[in-house]
């Protein structure tokens, strides 16, 4: 049953972006700025840090939303790379080690009590987990080598690329519960693409999930946006390598 918290955006859906980068990862943005730019230019309900194969970057983001007034529900996630390609790992408390089998980081993902997502599946531009182990995956007879969701709705170029494919293998095999993401590594990215879920909550995003009642939903991006995406983050990666040789305080 879902939370009597009414959503951001006044209707009866909550929206949630479960795949966002900070300056922890390869993102632009530092995770304050993060949290400011979701509540004071989006109406999302519920969000995830995900950074490549590290936590820190959200568990920090869960003190300052802790010590804050933010209007949305934060979770903490990792976007864990697999040996069978990128799955989002969120509600976990610990960091999942990358580069593992696919199986065995699913099973540690449950075993973390979190849910495991297929990002931007089957795309040829990013290490993405394809249709095979997709329905290897499917096919298992132990419920924690399964993923909970796939991401139907990525706005990036690695989103575009087949996307029919796997609506269409996700309709007529997997019948996971589709979920959209923003996957956004600048601040202007966040939202644009997004979960419909009944309720307001990271509880009743959770239980959307499990029920089968998620919607995708979002615009992908332009190509000039997606080269300009990767010009900044190669003057972030320039940020990350001068606060290596002198740091100087909270900056990301």
């Amino acid at each position: 049953m879902a939370s009597s918290r009414r959503s951001r955006n006044g209707g009866e859906l909550g929206k949630a972006d479960m795949h966002l980068h900070t300056l922890y990862s390869d993102g632009t943005a530092s995770v304050r700025q993060l949290l400011d730019h979701v509540e004071r230019e989006t109406d999302l309900d519920v969000i995830a840090i995900t950074d490549h194969e590290r936590i820190d970057g959200a568990l920090r983001a869960r003190e300052i939303h802790a010590a804050g007034s933010y209007s949305f529900d934060l979770v903490v996630g990792e976007e864990v790379t697999t040996r069978r390609g990128h799955v989002l790992a969120l509600f976990i408390t610990e960091r999942i080690p990358a580069l593992r089998p696919l199986p065995e980081t699913l099973w540690r993902i449950h075993e973390a009590g979190g849910i495991a997502i297929a990002a931007h599946p089957m795309a040829p531009l990013t290490p993405s987990v394809g249709r095979g182990s997709l329905l290897d995956s499917h096919g298992s007879p132990d419920p924690r080598h399964r993923f909970d969701a796939i991401e139907l709705m990525n706005p990036s170029a690695a989103g575009r690329a087949r996307r029919e494919a796997r609506e269409r293998l996700n309709a007529e095999l997997l019948r996971l519960s589709a979920v959209g993401n923003s996957d956004a590594h600048v601040l202007e990215g966040v939202g644009t693409a997004w979960t419909w879920f009944p309720g307001a909550t990271a509880d009743d995003y959770r239980s959307a999930v499990a029920a089968g009642t998620t919607r995708p939903d979002g615009a992908f991006w332009s190509n000039r946006h997606n080269l300009d995406v990767y010009r900044r983050q190669l003057f972030a990666k320039g940020r990350h390598l001068r606060h290596t040789l002198r740091p100087s305080g909270e900056w990301r």
